[in-house]
């Protein structure tokens, strides 16, 4: 058993780490250097200056992003469920309809309890 690699991934291999290195060096090379007090000062989301940490944010925001990660991340159990369903049979539509409804009795469910209501 040899541990040699085919010449075509060496080939492959050395032009990646070339064209990588290219780049990296003419966005060095290229890239304009300016420096300025401006420039070294934060900036997020169109605020040149960050507000007082002492500012509380709502607990809706949160909330609200945790319902859209919880629904999105159950959201992509869907496609592989979808790509072996015919494998899985039966049981496999019982499961993903199951799944179906604890997301469906989640989403009715959140906007009930008022989770996503701003006043």
């Amino acid at each position: 058993m040899s541990l040699t690699a085919p010449p075509s991934l060496v080939t492959y291999l050395g032009i990646a780490i070339l064209l990588v290195a290219a780049m990296l060096l003419l966005t060095g090379r290229l890239s304009p250097s300016l420096p300025s007090s401006a420039k070294g000062r934060p900036y997020e989301s169109g605020v040149s200056e960050p507000i007082a940490t002492q500012t509380r944010w709502p607990v809706r925001f949160a909330l609200v992003g945790m319902l859209f990660l919880i629904f999105d991340v159950e959201a992509l159990f869907f496609y592989p469920w979808a790509v072996v369903l015919r494998e899985l049979g039966c049981g496999g539509i019982v499961a993903g309809l199951s799944f179906f409804v604890v997301l469906g009795v989640g989403l009715i469910y959140a906007p009930a309890r008022g989770a996503v209501d701003w006043q």
